[in-house]
Formats: C-alpha cells, structure tokens, sequence
C-alpha cells in the first residue's frame, strides 16, 4: 500500500502538514485491513492489526522525523512499543515523555500498569487497542472503532504525538513542518 502511494510522497506531504498524516494512516490501515479480512475468510485479525498498527506508527514517526525509541525492553517480560521522545528525557522529565503501547487481544492490564514505575503520570501512558479497548485511565486510541466519546481513532495519533512535543518544548532535531 505505501509503495502503491509512493514513500516519497507521503513524506513530503507529512513533511509540509504533519495532519496529512492522519489521512495516509486511514487509507492505509483501511486498505490492508480490508485486504486481510478478504484473505483471512473471517478469522480474528487481532495479532494481524497489532502488527500492522505497530508497523505503521514506526513508518509514520520515522518519514515525520519525530523523535522516538522503539521496542525498549523495560523488564524481562515487559516492552514499551514506542518512547517519545527517547528513554533519557522519560528519566529524566516524565512529564515531557509519553509511552505508547500497542495491546494485543490477552494483554493483561497489570502490564500496562508497570509502565507507571517509569511514566508516573497515567495521562502520559498511551494504550492502542486493535478492535474494542476497555476503560482505562490511559489515553486510550483504537484502530477499529469510531466512538470519540470514549477513545481516540488510532489515524490521530501522529497528529497527537506532534501536538504533545510542541506543548512539551521538545527542540530535539527533526524536519520542520
């Protein structure tokens, strides 16, 4: 689907408006879903969406030059997906650093809640969940549903992260938009 769409493109238009984002990550997410529900006859897809969403977020933050550490071991059976803008500011100023994680279908909730020894501040926890997320005191942002009263589509989150490293005073060296 990039290919289809073209790398350079996207970069270039997320590059000029960081919202553009939010428009590729739905017409992406949409198409391969679309696609492994045709190829898949009906079979969950939830291990499939987890991949792809994570996928997809480390496309986006990478061609968006946002600042970011990927797959950060936290303990031996616990990883954060993504750390923004790295591990040393979450150290060192939790409140300028957000965690994302992805939760594939089984998750516990407790390991969620470990992330809290290195993000003290839940709001800075942010949780996607594939198909229906249950309620939490994360931020909470779901692929496959649309309900903006109880969580955030998944397409935002780009969008998001930016809006949280302008708010912060994050200066960290990335394109500028």
């Amino acid at each position: 689907m990039i290919e289809s769409i073209g790398k350079e493109k996207i970069q270039a238009d997320t590059t000029s408006n960081i919202y553009s984002a939010q428009k590729y990550i739905e017409i992406i997410m949409a198409e391969c879903i679309a696609k492994f529900n045709e190829e898949s006859n009906g079979n969950d897809g939830g291990t499939t969406i987890v991949t792809l969403s994570k996928a997809l977020l480390h496309f986006m933050l990478t061609i968006c030059a946002l600042p970011s550490e990927r797959e950060i071991r936290i303990e031996e059976d616990l990883t954060a997906d993504v750390i923004i803008p790295n591990l040393r500011t979450l150290r060192r100023k939790p409140d300028k650093s957000i965690i994302i994680q992805i939760i594939e279908d089984g998750t516990k909730q407790d390991k969620i809640s470990r992330l809290e020894v290195l993000q003290p501040n839940y709001q800075n926890i942010w949780v996607v969940y594939p198909k229906t997320p249950i309620a939490t005191r994360y931020r909470t942002y779901c692929v496959l549903s649309n309900n903006a009263e109880l969580f955030s589509n998944y397409s935002k989150i780009v969008r998001d992260i930016n809006n949280f490293l302008t708010e912060s005073g994050d200066n960290s060296l990335r394109l500028v938009h």
